[in-house]
This record gives C-alpha cells, sequence and structure tokens, in this order.
C-alpha cells in the first residue's frame, strides 16, 4: 500500500467510525490553530441542491481567464481524491496534498474531524501554500454547519434548490432553503439563482435583509436565445452573449450565477468571463464521450430534481433514438421519482449496485421501473458487468448516471480520465 492509499483509507474510514457530525465548532478551532488560511485570500462560497459544481467550475474558470491564480474545492471526486482540490484548473499532485496533509494530521486527529472537516481544512491550507489569490469553495451538505461556512467569503452563491438529504436538512424547500441560505455573511452580497416557490424567494430575501447582504437574483426569464447543438449551448443573460461548451439543461442558468457574482465582485472584466464561462472544463455533467463503438453519456445527477432535467437533456439531444440507461442510485434518494425520469427517455434499462454501501441493491431499482415501460430491464450486480451488458444491446447512446459512485466507477472500468475530451 501506497503512503496515498494508506492516508486515503485513514481517511475515508472517518466517514463511517464519526459519520457526518454538522457544526463548525471542530473546524473552527483546527483552522485557528494554523492562522486562519482561509482569511489569506479572496474567496466564493457556494451552496444549492443542484448545479453547485458547474457553477463553481464556471467561477474558477473566469477567474483564471482574469489572470487571477485560483483554487478550487468540490466533491465528492469522480474518480481520484485529488479532483477535490485544484490549482489554476488542474488537480493538487499526490505529494502536494500529502505533505500539507502530514502537518495537519495531528491536530484532525486530536480535535476529531469529521472526514469532511479533514479535507476542508486541508483545502484551506493548500490554497495559502500554493498564494492562490482567489478560492471556490463548494459546500458539502446544506451550508449553515457545513465545514466551509468557517469562510469569510467576498460572495456567497446559492444555485438551485430541491429536495434533497432530508434527514440532515428537512423535507420541505423551505427547511432545505434555510439551511442553505445559513451561509449567508453580514454585507457579503448573494447571488441565487429565483426560486419558484414564491415563500423560499421571500424567506431569501428576509434572512439577507436581516444580515445587510445584498441579494441579486438571476431570474431564468432573463436568459434567452438558447440555441444547444451537439456538446455546446449558446445563450444570452443581461444582454450579452455566452457560449459554453456544455449541454445540460440547466447549464445556462448555471453560468448566468457565475457571470453575475463575477460582475458583483468587479474582479474579472467581462471579456474574461465569457472567455472563461466558454472554456470550462466540467466532467460528469451530461459529458459525452465516443469509446469502444460506442456513445457514451456521463451524468452525476443524484436526485429527483437532477434526473428529470437530464432526461429533459436526453430528449433535446437525441430524440426518438434508443437509448440504453445504466443507473446506480443510493437508498436515500427519491428513486421511484428518478426512475420515471429515466424511463420516459430510454429504451432499455440497466440496473446495477456501486461499491459503496449507501447504494440501493440494483434488483431494488428494477422494481421501481414505472409499470407500463414498453422496454427491457436488465440487473447487473456490479458497474463492470452492466457497462458489458449495455455495450452488447445499445442501439443507440449509452448513458450513465444515477450517482458520482456510478460515474467514477464507469469511468475507471473504461480507462476514462474525467478531463477527456468528449
Amino acid at each position: 500500500m501506497t503512503a496515498r492509499d494508506a492516508v486515503l483509507e485513514h481517511l475515508f474510514a472517518k466517514t463511517t467510525r464519526r459519520g457526518i457530525k454538522l457544526g463548525l465548532e471542530r473546524i473552527r478551532a483546527a483552522a485557528a490553530e494554523f492562522g486562519n488560511p482561509q482569511q489569506s485570500y479572496h474567496s466564493i462560497h457556494v451552496a444549492g441542491t443542484n448545479g453547485k459544481g458547474s457553477v463553481c467550475a464556471f467561477l474558477e474558470s473566469a477567474l483564471r481567464h482574469a489572470g487571477h491564480r485560483t483554487g478550487l474545492f468540490t466533491s465528492p471526486h469522480i474518480v481520484a481524491f485529488e479532483e477535490r482540490f485544484a490549482i489554476d484548473g488542474a488537480p493538487v499532485s499526490q505529494q502536494d496534498w500529502l505533505d500539507v496533509y502530514q502537518d495537519l494530521d495531528e491536530c484532525i486527529e486530536r480535535l476529531g474531524l469529521t472526514f469532511f472537516e479533514a479535507i476542508t481544512l486541508l483545502a484551506f491550507e493548500i490554497f495559502r501554500r500554493r498564494d492562490v489569490r482567489w478560492a471556490v469553495f463548494e459546500t458539502g451538505l446544506g451550508g449553515r454547519l457545513d465545514a466551509t461556512n468557517a469562510l469569510a467569503p467576498d460572495a456567497c452563491v446559492i444555485t438551485t434548490l430541491g429536495i434533497d438529504h432530508a434527514e440532515y436538512l428537512g423535507s420541505t424547500l423551505r427547511a432545505i432553503a434555510r439551511e442553505k441560505l445559513g451561509i449567508v455573511k453580514k454585507g457579503v452580497p448573494v447571488v441565487m439563482a429565483e426560486p419558484d416557490d414564491a415563500g423560499v424567494r421571500a424567506l431569501a430575501r428576509d434572512t439577507c435583509a436581516a444580515r445587510s447582504a445584498p441579494l441579486f437574483m438571476v431570474r431564468p426569464a432573463d436568459i434567452s436565445n438558447v440555441v444547444r447543438e451537439n456538446a455546446r449551448t449558446c445563450f444570452h443573460y443581461c444582454g450579452r452573449e455566452y457560449v459554453i461548451p456544455l449541454y445540460g439543461a440547466f447549464q445556462p442558468l448555471n453560468a448566468s450565477c457565475a457571470a453575475k457574482a463575477l460582475d458583483v465582485l468587479s474582479c474579472c472584466p467581462a471579456d474574461a468571463v465569457s472567455q472563461g464561462i466558454g472554456a470550462v472544463r466540467l466532467p460528469g455533467r451530461f459529458q459525452v464521450i465516443e469509446r469502444e463503438g460506442h456513445v457514451w453519456v456521463f451524468d452525476v445527477g443524484h436526485n429527483a430534481q437532477a434526473a428529470k432535467v437530464f432526461a429533459q437533456s436526453v430528449a433535446a439531444r437525441f430524440g426518438d433514438t434508443p437509448v440504453c440507461l445504466v443507473a446506480g442510485i443510493m437508498k436515500d434518494k427519491d428513486i421511484p421519482a428518478m426512475m420515471a425520469s429515466y424511463a420516459g427517455v430510454c429504451d432499455t434499462f440497466v440496473t446495477t449496485v456501486p461499491q459503496t454501501d449507501r447504494a440501493c441493491d440494483a434488483s431494488i431499482l428494477a422494481s421501481h421501473v414505472p409499470q407500463g415501460f414498453a422496454g427491457r430491464v436488465h440487473v447487473a450486480p456490479d458497474v463492470g458487468d452492466a457497462l458489458e451488458r449495455a455495450a452488447a444491446m445499445a442501439r443507440g447512446p449509452i448513458c450513465v448516471t444515477g450517482s458520482f459512485y456510478t460515474v467514477g466507477e464507469a469511468m475507471r472500468a473504461l480507462g476514462i480520465a474525467p478531463y477527456s475530451p468528449s
């Protein structure tokens, strides 16, 4: 076992041993011991149910194209742990994070940090040591009590909201919004994808007003002239044209949230924002790759809202072309709703189970295929077997979706690096 593998085994064991313990006391104490490294650079804090990773990627790319040295902290990773920490658009090296971790390890153990708290502290310190000027942080779970909320950000962004992680965040949109809005800081501007729910909009306005935080809503109605073709999308937002190398239905909204945040901060010229947004690389978000004679579509969407949007994108991109869909989903998701969305755009299901205790059994997934589905349904014991079955049966594109775990295992099995060109 390599030193890297040993440390990762130790880190991931914290998930089982310590679980998820929301709260800021431990991360604040740990960061203070190292002089609060997260305060040594500018930062943008991003929360939301769906689109967080996309907004973070758009922000980082635009900041980099404006000439800033950037850091990007996202989770989870798709294939390699190092993807979680990027400097100037590239994942850190194994040695980079191992060297920093060795200096943090004693504090992490003494204070009993959870896995996510430990890697958040790791990101704080990596970015300081690498002289980052602007860092973008994605929340792990919720916002109010998430370890990333130890930041003192220059701006906050809240993406689209939906029901997910209800056992921790609540089972209503208002409850979930309250947790996400917990990242709002006194006087710090907030950019938010405008919620459909009037009550949630009012909650956002009241929360920001109470903290004297300027609120800027990004309204879908302000996004126009949307044209999607092949692997790119063109659209206008607030009178400016953007071209992004992504096809997903919500990506214009995500890109617009990033553009608005950077406009509010006045930290990037408009041309750099357009160029950066147009040059973004975002693996696992309706990522289309040709491999071994097949068209593969990888999408890490992992809740009911994401599945619905993914299905819309499949329908728009492939029309009536037969689609084979490989699905591996976690137990705690709204599986009936997700399977119903998938069933509307595929003619063949292959249900499977990725290698995590959180995953739903493949047979149970298959049982949730809606009655009346006219296509074929196959159950595969693991992701590798699911890919083989899909490749043997497919008469068109093969979509792999349902979770980060499923997509990551599929990419590894096919020998695809997350940042492979389409």
